[in-house]
């Protein structure tokens, strides 16, 4: 809808279209990158988030880790969502240019090295 207003009108008119032309196949464009990219950046985040929970930790020394425990979790999180968005960022990229621009690439394999 965003990339065509004038084609497509709404979601159901938006889906209904996407049907006709391209069937089944149409509404699944952009499954493996999105896939690819929300798996890395699921693992990113939690490893990340664990890794600097402890690095946070040992900065603070025991006992301001334990008075500061939620800052301390909330800048870990934030250090590791920093990291998982980098991670996610070139996958939602291809997945933009594979759903609004048939003629750049209709797989991630064939969009990855146009990139």
């Amino acid at each position: 809808m965003q990339v065509d207003p004038q084609k497509y009108k709404g979601i159901f008119n938006g889906f209904s279209v996407t049907l006709k032309e391209d069937g089944f196949r149409g509404l699944a464009k952009g499954w493996a990158p999105t896939l690819i990219g929300y798996s890395l950046q699921g693992l990113c985040k939690f490893g990340f988030y664990e890794v600097f929970k402890v690095l946070y930790s040992n900065m603070l020394g025991e006992e301001n880790a334990y008075v500061w425990h939620t800052s301390l979790y909330l800048a870990a999180f934030a250090s590791a969502e920093f990291f998982a968005d980098i991670a996610l960022a070139p996958m939602e990229a291809a997945k933009f240019q594979i759903q609004t621009q048939p003629v750049y690439a209709n797989t991630l394999r064939d969009a990855a090295p146009k990139m």
